[in-house]
């Protein structure tokens, strides 16, 4: 079987049948039935383990009963001598004035079932009731499925079971199908085996050919001693055999009684009925095996049933298979009863009639073509191998499939095997078997018992002997004299030779009035039927028996030949691979000539299938990558079920299902409507709409979501969202996935309402899945609603507490939520994971704000160095009356006017500097107590970063810049060593700040500057300048894919002073100076906003102020030597606690300020200078190099040169 319904032995020994004729049937009064051994009572042997397994017990309106087998949820295979006297077109078929309708029932206890369906009326408790008059029964001929009753809406038999007359009826081509009104989808199905069974390899005493078989059936009971005596009672029993023969009533006969009585070729499955207790004078051992425990066999009313090949006693296959259908059965002696030891039962083999039973069958299994396509389009489907046809492949294993060449029906006698005896009890002169697969004889199998058992079997009456007609004269009937003398009801074996199968041959009628061997159809009546003759036209009596005057109707055998190949497919013929037909169910209608067709459909073929039509199937299966698109205009009803294992179906029309829709994986889909009793998420997901949409999808139903499942959700503007509507219960469970579209917004908190049941909401889900970390899902449940709330949390939940950074942009967030004109930044950010969150946090921070400061602090630093160096080799005798060229300023502005962000080649800057072979002086018109300079100089240094937690790869912590700087003034001499000046000075540096930002700085300072020697050489120098800051900053942001420039550029006010107080000391031929000094700057920063959208900042620089205190001594040589050397050194202390932070939001933003950290200023550090001048006639060469030591705020080095002409 297709679903298995018991493993044990016990179960599938008693799952088996019996047959044989009905011979009487009395409602009220039902009596014990079915025909088991001896040793078992009918009682023993009901199939109360097997339950409703797809065996089914057959009533016809004009009283005729058999069994069959449900072959798929339509389609009942049984014999067809149960209904072939009569037209097919008279069944079912309301317009016929002799109309017969049929039933099915499929309980192993059917009476109450068939009376239901059976009687007219019923009494006031609902009870049917055998009279003409009463209330109406609703259940009369009308199918219920809760009591597995099934009515019979068109009838198919095979006419070559009629097609000759020397098959009776049901020795031949004995298959019949029924289609049923409705599916039995609560009914198991049976496989089919459309191969013949391989011949055994030899056949054993025990065991005979080595099948063994379960039988099974509703028909008569009684006992093996005296057979069927008991009438039919609608109840299944079984019982179990070995198959004793695969071979036809020809060859049969001859071995036998050495003539074939008429002309039957065809193979039939056979066995035989072997008494247990071996005392049956009947028992002649048939077929050659011993019996089986629950051996049994089949009486009237069990006609149609399986023979079954079960699982559990054979090694062929791990499945039941129905290898026949039960035609009738055989005695052998005219005191002998039927359904009694010794007799025969003979099925029909399946193999020759596969393609009868493939046409026949209403039912198709289809499936869609692969690729796109309508429902509606017939080139897009195709039909399917059937799940119930199994063959025997090349390798000798049982597979799903289907014969490969035409069978040769009523006329095939091949293949033959098993073993054909006359061997009763004992050791008898002449016993002896036939091997039909060798076509040898073969030696008996029986030896005597000890004690023998008492019976008449193997007496001899040689007086007797010689009234036996002679060889050359057989005769198919025994004289009188045959008996005289003999026990009653017992054979008497007239010689030694006639225990052999030629001495059959020589038998002889006596009085004619015995017939010597019986063929009855098992068909079951209520009336009572006395044994039929093999040619069907007298009775056991001699009485006339009516002929059978039906005929084939609605079907007709094609022309076949054994070995022919198949026709082509098509969807009439049923052989798989059939096209051009649309999937649509087919009710019959007998009077127009319309016959029933049935669809299962399954679509698991990558494409999308779209149905825009009302088309009905049987049963519909979607698994794979197959997709089913049912539009506004579609309406699909599936009368068993929907099974999803895969695959989508999206629903915007209607789709409906009689029984449950499982859902074990894919999803469904769409903002129709899905009617079903109960639709089951296993595994799979459900998404209203479609996915991206806004749709209410209404189950029509109830509806389970089980703990694997998942629901799909779409929301939109607060209140809209995707909805699942129940007509029915809603048990829900499994996960909701949360997804928003367009419309959503994160500002304030939003509710939905997701689910809703008519018949109230039960269980919860398991959760809901949060749109990111930042925005959290929360589910509440009402008595007959789900509602889901979306509500933001805060940023500082995701990000990481140590990281200053993360924790200023997390607050700006927050008190930012709501604003409008920030929303881009939420777009984002607030469907971001955590990882993203905080990179981005850390990719935004503001490191030129520390680039901006350090700048600041370095060219305060680099313009004392500058007027420092000035004066500290000042004297008229060098400078005055003269014009200096010192470097080359001009390249130095040229080289830097590659414009913002791009800083000078070094080595441009450093040829500039220092070579001062391009240094140019002139003179004339200047004052002998005057000078007139133009200087130029490299800057380069570093300077501390922003601190950062994470700086990112290739970040070391510093900010580079380099630029340079030119200065001009006038130097008025007062003496020798004492001057004023005036300068004017002008730098331009470049910084490359972390995170791939960048800064420039632009200065421009005014300077009144002197020094004066007074008494005891104590040496005092001053300066004040004045000027602007010009600070340009460049900050490369992204925020997920789309990237900002962002920028500033503010003029800040600049003040410095410093004053310095020294002593010059004579030692050696050189001068050491020894001093201290004091400075003090201030640049006023102004409040700036970064231009360039996005995670723009508005940002409040503080005020950047020093006071420094600096102790050291200088060393240089005295005015007038050729050579001159300086060098200087001096200690710095910073007095001055500047901010660590700065104060940021973004542009636009609202709330307080979030706070960021700046590089946190040295307070001690060292300055050293070195210098040299080359005084050479009227020209004087100098270099000079100043550098901060041990600063990590700011590392500064200014290189510097000049070239003085005297005149």
């Amino acid at each position: 079987m297709i679903k298995n319904f018991g493993k044990s032995k016990r179960v599938a020994l008693l799952r088996t049948a019996a047959a044989g004729a009905i011979a009487s049937l009395t409602l009220a009064s039902p009596a014990q039935a079915i025909v088991p051994n001896d040793n078992f009572s009918s009682d023993d042997i009901l199939d109360t383990a097997g339950g409703v397994n797809g065996v089914a017990q057959f009533f016809r309106s004009d009283g005729f009963v058999c069994s069959g087998t449900l072959i798929n949820p339509r389609t009942v295979l049984f014999a067809a001598h149960c209904v072939n006297d009569i037209p097919e077109t008279q069944y079912a078929n309301p317009n016929d004035p002799n109309n017969v309708d049929a039933a099915w029932f499929f309980n192993a206890d059917a009476l109450s079932d068939f009376r239901n369906w059976a009687r007219r009326f019923v009494d006031a408790d609902g009870n049917p009731t055998n009279t003409d008059t009463g209330i109406a029964n609703p259940n009369f001929r009308t199918t219920n499925i809760a009591n597995f009753a099934y009515t019979v809406n068109q009838m198919y038999w095979n006419p070559a079971s009629q097609a000759r007359p020397d098959g009776a009826g049901f020795l031949e081509g004995d298959i019949a199908l029924a289609s049923l009104d409705t599916p039995a989808a609560n009914v198991p199905t049976w496989a089919l085996l459309f191969s013949p069974l391989p011949t055994p390899d030899s056949i054993s005493d025990a065991d005979g050919t080595g099948y063994h078989v379960n039988i099974t059936g509703y028909g008569a009971t009684g006992t093996g001693s005296t057979g069927a005596v008991g009438g039919v009672d609608f109840r299944r029993r079984a019982a179990e055999n070995m198959l004793g023969a695969l071979t036809s009533f020809d060859d049969r006969n001859t071995f036998l009684f050495g003539n074939a009585f008429g002309d039957l070729p065809q193979v039939l499955y056979r066995l035989d009925f072997d008494d247990p207790n071996k005392t049956n004078p009947f028992d002649f051992n048939l077929y050659k095996d011993e019996p089986r425990t629950n051996e049994g066999t089949t009486a009237g009313g069990d006609s149609g049933g399986p023979l079954i090949l079960d699982a559990a006693n054979n090694s062929l296959s791990t499945e039941d298979l129905q290898i026949g259908v039960l035609s009738g059965g055989s005695r052998f002696f005219g005191p002998q009863r039927f359904s009694s030891y010794g007799t025969e039962s003979f099925y029909q083999p399946l193999f020759l009639f596969a393609e009868y039973i493939a046409e026949v069958n209403p039912y198709r299994y289809v499936s869609a073509k692969a690729g796109d396509g309508n429902w509606e389009d017939a080139t897009h489907w195709q039909t399917d191998l059937d799940p119930a046809y199994r063959v025997i492949d090349a390798d000798g294993n049982v597979v799903n499939g289907f014969p490969t060449t035409q069978a040769g029906g009523i006329t095939q006698d091949n293949p033959q095997f098993g073993q054909v005896c006359f061997d009763p009890e004992g050791d008898n002169p002449g016993d002896g078997c036939f091997d039909f697969a060798t076509g040898e004889l073969a030696p008996p199998s029986r030896p005597a018992p000890t004690p023998a058992p008492t019976s008449s079997i193997g007496t001899v009456d040689a007086n007797e002997f010689a009234a036996v007609a002679p060889v050359s004269a057989p005769q198919a009937v025994v004289t009188a004299a045959a008996f005289e003398g003999a026990p009653a009801g017992e054979p008497t074996i007239l010689a030694n030779t006639a225990i052999r199968g030629d001495m059959i041959v020589e038998n002889v009628a006596i009085n004619g009035g015995v017939t010597m061997v019986d063929n009855v159809a098992i068909r079951g009546g209520l009336t009572s039927v006395g044994d039929i003759a093999i040619n069907g036209v007298t009775d056991a009596e001699g009485d006339e028996v009516a002929q059978v005057d039906g005929s084939p109707s609605s079907s007709e055998e094609q022309p076949q030949a054994e070995g022919d190949p198949l026709p082509a497919p098509t969807l009439a013929n049923g052989i798989p691979g059939a096209t051009d037909f649309v999937p649509d169910n087919i009710d019959p209608d007998i009077a127009a000539g319309v016959n029933a067709r049935y669809f299962d459909v399954r679509l698991n073929q990558a494409g999308t299938t779209t149905l825009s039509s009302t088309r009905t199937v049987d049963r519909l299966t979607v698994d794979g990558a197959a997709g089913l698109v049912i539009n506004g205009t579609g309406d699909l009803s599936s009368l068993i079920d929907i099974t999803q294992s895969g695959g989508r179906i999206s629903v915007d029309g209607r789709l409906s299902s009689v029984g449950d829709y499982s859902l074990f994986a894919g999803m469904l889909s769409g903002s129709g409507t899905v009617a079903a009793p109960f639709l089951t998420n296993i595994s799979g997901a459900i998404a209203p709409g479609a996915m991206g949409t806004i749709g209410t999808l209404t189950i029509d139903g109830n509806l389970i979501l089980a703990s694997g499942s998942t629901l799909f959700v779409d929301i939109g503007a607060s209140g809209s969202s995707d909805v699942v509507a129940v007509t029915g219960q809603a048990s829900v469970g499994g996960a909701v996935a949360v997804n928003n579209i367009a419309g959503f917004q994160t500002a304030t908190p939003s509710t939905y309402r997701i689910l809703t049941a008519d018949g109230g909401v039960t269980q919860q889900f398991s959760g809901a899945s949060n749109l990111s970390p930042i925005l959290l899902s929360r589910l509440s449940y009402s008595a007959n609603a789900v509602d889901l709330t979306i509500r933001a949390q805060s940023y500082r939940n995701v990000i990481d507490g140590n990281n200053a950074v993360q924790v200023g942009f997390a607050g700006l967030m927050d008190r930012n939520r709501g604003n409008a004109g920030l929303g881009g930044l939420f777009s984002f950010l607030d469907f971001s994971d955590t990882a993203t969150i905080q990179a981005t946090f850390d990719s935004w921070a503001p490191t030129t704000e520390t680039t901006v400061q350090s700048m600041a602090r370095g060219f305060l630093s680099n313009i004392s160095d500058f007027y420092q160096n000035r004066t500290s080799l000042a004297d008229r005798s060098s400078n005055g009356g003269t014009v200096a060229v010192i470097g080359r300023p001009v390249q130095l502005a040229s080289a830097s006017l590659g414009g913002f962000g791009v800083s000078a080649s070094p080595a441009v800057l450093s040829d500039a500097a220092v070579n001062a072979a391009d240094s140019e002086v002139s003179s004339g018109g200047v004052n002998e107590d005057m000078a007139v300079y133009l200087a130029g100089g490299f800057v380069n240094g570093d300077g501390g970063s922003m601190p950062l937690r994470n700086p990112g790869a290739g970040a070391d912590g510093d900010d580079e810049f380099d630029g340079f700087f030119i200065a001009g003034g006038l130097e008025y001499y007062l003496d020798e060593s004492s001057f004023i000046g005036i300068s004017a000075y002008y730098s331009d540096v470049d910084a490359d700040a972390v995170l791939g930002n960048s800064a420039q700085a632009t200065t421009i300072m005014g300077s009144i500057y002197g020094r004066s020697k007074t008494f005891a050489d104590l040496v005092l120098d001053a300066r004040l300048s004045v000027g602007t800051y010009n600070a340009e900053t460049l900050r490369n942001v992204a925020l997920g894919p789309q990237a900002f420039s962002l920028t500033t550029d503010d003029d800040s006010l600049v003040y410095a002073g410093e004053v310095g107080l020294s002593k010059e000391l004579d030692l050696l031929g050189a001068i050491i100076a020894p001093g201290i000094r004091g400075r003090a700057a201030k640049v006023n920063f102004s409040n700036v906003s970064e231009v360039g959208g996005g995670p723009a900042l508005t940002i409040v620089r503080p005020d950047y102020a020093s006071v420094q205190g600096l102790a050291g001594v200088e060393f240089k040589s005295k005015p007038g030597k050729k050579l001159q050397l300086r060098a200087s050194m001096n200690y710095v202390h910073e007095f001055m606690d500047n901010p660590t932070v700065l104060g940021a939001n973004f542009v636009g933003g609202i709330g307080p300020l979030a706070p960021f950290a700046l590089t946190v200023p040295d307070r001690d550090w060292g300055e050293v200078g070195v210098g040299l001048r080359y005084n050479s006639g009227n020209v004087s060469f100098d270099l000079s190099a100043d550098s901060t030591v041990g600063r990590s705020d700011v590392q500064s080095q200014v290189y510097s040169g000049a070239v003085t002409f005297r005149f």
